[in-house]
């Protein structure tokens, strides 16, 4: 499990990238589908019983969520752009 999670941010390293980036990229973009979903869908959730508040802190969530998930997979899926460039980088 710890050689998994280190793995996970060793990708975030500039020249480095996840095993299989085409499988992450398809992942990448079904978490972009859910947030659209979850946006399009939050006038209906009114009809399920829940309070506006409701709906707004699940919109919310989903978007931070998967923004968060959009953002490692964008640095993690390529070997071009990450943290921690060579020294001779300005």
């Amino acid at each position: 499990m710890l050689a998994f999670i280190i793995s996970l941010c060793r990708a975030l390293l500039a020249g480095e990238s996840l095993a299989d980036p085409a499988v992450w990229k398809n992942r990448q973009q079904r978490v972009n589908a859910l947030m659209v979903i979850a946006s399009v869908a939050s006038p209906l959730f009114p009809r399920l019983g829940l309070t506006t508040d409701d709906v707004l802190t699940i919109v919310t969530a989903v978007g931070i969520i998967g923004g968060v998930i959009n953002g490692y997979l964008t640095v993690a899926t390529t070997d071009k752009i990450g943290f921690g460039g060579s020294r001779g980088e300005s």
